[in-house]
C-alpha cells in the first residue's frame, strides 16, 4: 500500500505557501515569496506547489487529497442575492447554487468543505479546512504533546481572531472562538499603522521598539481602558478602529487620532511618544493573551499549550507564557504564522479528517528547496566568479567570523517561516556592539534600534540564559544572564533580552560545528544570526539569489556547499 499523500496550500494569505505531507510527516514546504522574490506575496503558490511535487513521483497524480487553509464556504452561509442570484458566468454556478441552497439549511454552515472534481483520471479531492483549524493543527499536530490545550490568535480568518481547542492525539475539539472585527492581532496592526509602519508587515518593528517606551505611560491606561476582559472573552471598543469598516481611511479612527495625538508620517522622527505608545500596545496585546491563557488554563486544567496564528511570531511575549500564566510547558512551531497553514491544512486533512496517525514533532524547518554543490558551481560560472573550495566550510567561516568579517551563510535544504535558523543566515561576530550598527547600517539596510537573535550551542544555552528550555525556532524572547551580556552585546537588546536559537548537533550538524570553531577561536559559544536577505527582501532560496544579495550589500565572504565567495 502506498503512502497517503496530501498536499496543502495557503492562498491569498499574508504570506502564501505550499507543503507536501506523506503519513503525516513533512517532506517538503516553502514559501511562495522565496520563488517569486516579493516580499510576502499573496500569490497562488503555483511555484511552491511545484517544487513540492518535485519530491514526489508522478506529481500531482502521486498526490490523494489537496488541503486549503482556508474555507470560503463560511461566505455562503448567509445566501447574497447580489453575487449569487444568478450566475453571470456558467463557472460561477460552482458558488451561486449552494449559495442560494444554503437558505434551507438549518444551522449556519461551520468547519471544513470539500470539493471534488472529476477529471480524466482520478478525480481531485480538494478540502477547504477553515482557517483557525490550520493554526491550530500547525500547533498542535506539530507539536510533541499527546494531549495539550491550544490556542490561535490572529488578525482574522474567515469569521474568527482566536479559537480555543483542547488537543488529544490525532484531533482536537474547539472550544470557542473570538468573533471578528474583536481582534487583538489587529489591534496591534492598527496601532503599527498609526506609527507609520506598515500593517500586516511591520509589528515586529513595534515590537522592538516598545523596549524604548514606558509600560506604565498614560498610553498604556487609555489604550488599556479600549478593551475588555468579560467572562472569557476579550471585546474592542470599535468606535477607535477603522480595520473593519469598509472603505476606511485607516486602521485606526477619528476618536483614535483624538485621544492619543497625530499619527505620525512614515518619514517623521521616532520620538518618546512613540516609544509609549508602542510599549502600550505591546504591554496591551500581553495582558489580552496572559487572559485568554489563564481561562483556557481554568476550564481545561491542562498544563501544556500549543499556540498558532501571527500574533504568536511575538516573541516578546512568548518568553514570559511559563512564567507568567499557569502553563508549564508552551509549543509553538517554526511558522506559527499564515506561512505554515499550508502544513496545518494538509496536517488536519490528515489526522481529523483521514483519522491518519500523527508524524513526529517539529525538530526543525529544513523543508525547502536545496542545492547540490554542482549547482552552486554552476551559478558562479554563469556569474563568471571564481570561489575557492575549502574543506571545512565551518572553520573557515568561523576563522572569518572571528576576524570581524560579516557572512553570507548558504547550505542545506532552506528554512520554512520568517526566521533563518542556520542555512539561509546571515553571520557576524556578537563580541562587537559596532558589528550590530555595521551590519544594520551596510547590510540589512534597515532601522538603527532593530534587534539581532544569537544562535548559541545547545550546550552552552545555560551560561548564557540560565535553565530556561531550548529555544529551536526563535520563537522566544528571554533575558540574558547579567555577566553573559557583555559576551554577546551585539545580540542583546537594549532591554537585556535576546530571541535565542538553540543549535544542536543533531538538527544542524554544519551550523553546530561553525559554532564550535567560532568558540574555540573566541571562547563564546555564540554568532549574530539574522536572515539571508535585505531590507524589503525575501530570505535568499538560491545559488543566484545568494550571489545577487552578496554583491547588493556590505557582506565580505558568501560561504556556498564548500566555496567561499570574497569581494
Amino acid at each position: 500500500m502506498r503512502n497517503m499523500r496530501i498536499l496543502g496550500i495557503a492562498s491569498d494569505l499574508h504570506i502564501s505557501s505550499a507543503a507536501l505531507i506523506e503519513d503525516g510527516h513533512v517532506v517538503a514546504a516553502a514559501a511562495e515569496e522565496r520563488f517569486t522574490r516579493r516580499k510576502h506575496a499573496r500569490d497562488f503558490p503555483a511555484r511552491a506547489i511545484e517544487y513540492c511535487l518535485s519530491t514526489v513521483p508522478d506529481g500531482l497524480r502521486g498526490v490523494d487529497r489537496i488541503a486549503v487553509s482556508t474555507n470560503p464556504t463560511i461566505d455562503l452561509s448567509v445566501p447574497d442575492g447580489r453575487y449569487a442570484g444568478r450566475a453571470r458566468w456558467h463557472p460561477e454556478g460552482l458558488y451561486s447554487i449552494p449559495n442560494n441552497l444554503a437558505a434551507l439549511l438549518d444551522a449556519p454552515y461551520q468547519g471544513c468543505a470539500t470539493q471534488i472534481l472529476q477529471t480524466a483520471s482520478e478525480p481531485l479531492t480538494i478540502d477547504y479546512v477553515y482557517h483557525h483549524d490550520a493554526h491550530a493543527a500547525n500547533a498542535f499536530f506539530l507539536s510533541p504533546f499527546e494531549s495539550a490545550a491550544v490556542l490561535t490568535v490572529d488578525g482574522r480568518g474567515e469569521d474568527c481572531t482566536a479559537l480555543r481547542a483542547v488537543g488529544n492525539r490525532n484531533s482536537f475539539t474547539t472550544m470557542d472562538t473570538l468573533p471578528y472585527p474583536h481582534s487583538v492581532g489587529l489591534l496591534y496592526g492598527a496601532v503599527t499603522q498609526y506609527l507609520g509602519f506598515r500593517i500586516d508587515r511591520d509589528e515586529w518593528k513595534v515590537m522592538g521598539l516598545a523596549a524604548y517606551g514606558d509600560p506604565s505611560s498614560s498610553a498604556y491606561k487609555l489604550l488599556r481602558d479600549l478593551v475588555d476582559f468579560k467572562d472569557g472573552t476579550i471585546r474592542l471598543d470599535l468606535n477607535y478602529f477603522g480595520y473593519y469598516l469598509r472603505p476606511s481611511r485607516g486602521a485606526v479612527s477619528e476618536a483614535f487620532i483624538h485621544r492619543f495625538g497625530p499619527p505620525r508620517r512614515p518619514d517623521e522622527p521616532i520620538t518618546a511618544r512613540h516609544h509609549d505608545i508602542a510599549a502600550a500596545v505591546q504591554h496591551v496585546l500581553e495582558d489580552a493573551l496572559h487572559y485568554l491563557l489563564a481561562d483556557l488554563h481554568q476550564k481545561t486544567g491542562l498544563r501544556r499549550v500549543a499556540l498558532g496564528g501571527g500574533t504568536f511570531m511575538n516573541s516578546v511575549f512568548n518568553g514570559k507564557i511559563t512564567s507568567s500564566t499557569p502553563f508549564d510547558e508552551v509549543f509553538i512551531s517554526s511558522c506559527p504564522d499564515d506561512s505554515g497553514t499550508s502544513i496545518g491544512a494538509a496536517l488536519y486533512a490528515h489526522c481529523v479528517l483521514s483519522e491518519g496517525e500523527r508524524g513526529p514533532a517539529m525538530t526543525h524547518n529544513y523543508y525547502g528547496p536545496s542545492f547540490e554543490q554542482t549547482a552552486i558551481d554552476e551559478a558562479l560560472s554563469l556569474a563568471k566568479l571564481r570561489a575557492p573550495t575549502v574543506d571545512d566550510p565551518a572553520d573557515a567561516a568561523a576563522h572569518a567570523l572571528a576576524e570581524g568579517k560579516i557572512i553570507g551563510w548558504f547550505q542545506g535544504s532552506m528554512e520554512l517561516g520568517q526566521r533563518a535558523l542556520g542555512n539561509r543566515s546571515i553571520l557576524a561576530d556578537p563580541r562587537s556592539l559596532r558589528m550590530r550598527d555595521q551590519v544594520n547600517s551596510a547590510v540589512k539596510f534597515r532601522e538603527p534600534w532593530r534587534p539581532f537573535a544569537p544562535a548559541i550551542l545547545a550546550e552552552d544555552f545555560a551560561t548564557y540564559f540560565g535553565p530556561e528550555p531550548a529555544v529551536y525556532f526563535m520563537e522566544r524572547t528571554l533575558q540574558v544572564r547579567d555577566e553573559a551580556q557583555n559576551l554577546m552585546p551585539a545580540a542583546v537588546h537594549v532591554d537585556g533580552t535576546a530571541r535565542p536559537q538553540t543549535v544542536t548537533v543533531d538538527t544542524n550538524p554544519l551550523f553546530h560545528r561553525l559554532i564550535t570553531r567560532f568558540r574555540d577561536r573566541t571562547g563564546v559559544g555564540a554568532v549574530l544570526n539574522t536572515s539571508f536577505n535585505l531590507a524589503e527582501e525575501p530570505i535568499v532560496c538560491s545559488p543566484q539569489d545568494a550571489i545577487r544579495t552578496f554583491y547588493s550589500s556590505g557582506l565580505d565572504l558568501l560561504v556556498m556547499g564548500n566555496r567561499v565567495l570574497t569581494k
